[in-house]
């Protein structure tokens, strides 16, 4: 059977509207990825989590191969439109196509090419966007890597090899409310939150882009109240914290419970990571993408944000985070450099060959 295109398993990816809170449009596209691996030889398992069902791919078979990588086959929601790929002038412009589809079409590309040869498997995550629990949860069942895992979901033609933890909490205050008029008969809950929020601020020091590895601290949400003239009962904010250390954490947990006045309630929460970038899967990683785009000047970098490698810490093997020239992320142009891709296929080969030979 003749394999399909890059380009036409993209498409047909994107096609499926595998938007995170859609399970079965996401469950279609997996099913599709299957399909497509399984007709090369691939050796392919779904595992169901909850309502998703999540496939592993390998050259070999078994849970933990040499080189594990991996990519998300969610997207974030988009307008209908935006689910019909187009391409100009060497792009491909689509919901998903940069975040992160385009890396989960590298990937299967690279299982096919490797089978037989190297010793490889790919996590393809189902949930990244809103958690990644899936991902956590096949780490959980012993999928896994011996040498090295690589996570598609970063920098273009750079290499991350550290992200900020995540730790969401609830403020939530609760007073009396009555008549705006008489708001000496009242206990105001939004000026409880105000003053508790302020208190909380000034601990956090300006964050610039030019020194942006820092603990920081974002208000994302603040509801109290329904109508202009009515003092409410209750009134919560939410506040999305990214730090750099468990040490870190425990400080802004310390500092939460000296607030006044506010019940704090903790939510998502998701570790750091932090590689040795001294180790050489790095830097044959940085000799691979210089050798292929040679205009391009690859450094280990840090993110602050956070990609499914926070589940993979347990492994205990150097974990990189890289991804394909493209940009628009979560935009109405999102779009991916057909070209690269088919370059970082070539980058990933050579990675893979390095650290499991044929």
């Amino acid at each position: 059977m003749q394999m399909k295109s890059n380009l036409d398993l993209l498409q047909e990816l994107v096609s499926c509207r595998p938007v995170s809170s859609d399970i079965p449009a996401v469950n279609q596209a997996m099913l599709l990825l299957r399909d497509f691996l399984q007709a090369q030889g691939v050796h392919c398992v779904l595992e169901k989590i909850g309502e998703n069902q999540v496939l592993y791919a390998s050259t070999q078979p078994g849970k933990v191969q040499d080189v594990l990588l991996n990519a998300h086959v969610d997207v974030v929601p988009a307008e209908d439109s935006q689910f019909i790929p187009r391409v100009e002038n060497g792009r491909i412009y689509a919901r998903g196509v940069d975040d992160d589809l385009g890396c989960v079409v590298c990937i299967a590309r690279i299982l096919c090419q490797k089978l037989g040869k190297s010793s490889v498997g790919a996590i393809f995550s189902a949930d990244e966007e809103v958690g990644g629990h899936t991902t956590a949860k096949m780490i959980e069942l012993g999928y896994g890597a011996r040498k090295l895992a690589i996570v598609m979901d970063g920098p273009n033609c750079n290499i991350a090899i550290a992200q900020k933890g995540i730790q969401i909490v609830e403020l939530i205050a609760r007073g009396r409310g009555g008549h705006s008029s008489q708001p000496w008969s009242c206990d105001n809950p939004i000026d409880k939150l105000i003053d508790a929020y302020l208190q909380l601020r000034q601990n956090w020091p300006k964050v610039t882009a030019e020194d942006q590895w820092q603990n920081t601290m974002a208000a994302c949400i603040c509801k109290a109240g329904s109508v202009g003239n009515q003092i409410p009962d209750e009134a919560r904010m939410t506040l999305n914290f990214r730090f750099l250390s468990e040490a870190d954490r425990q400080n802004i947990l310390t500092l939460l419970g000296q607030l006044k006045g506010v019940e704090i309630k903790a939510d998502r929460y998701c570790q750091p990571l932090i590689s040795d970038g001294k180790d050489p899967a790095f830097q044959i990683f940085r000799e691979a993408i210089k050798r292929h785009f040679p205009q391009s000047d690859p450094q280990l970098v840090r993110m602050n944000g956070a990609t499914d490698a926070r589940h993979m810490t347990s492994l205990g093997v150097p974990i990189a985070i890289s991804g394909i020239p493209g940009g628009g992320c979560h935009g109405p142009q999102e779009w991916l450099d057909l070209q690269a891709l088919e370059k970082y296929i070539l980058v990933l080969s050579d990675v893979i060959d390095a650290i499991s030979p044929q």
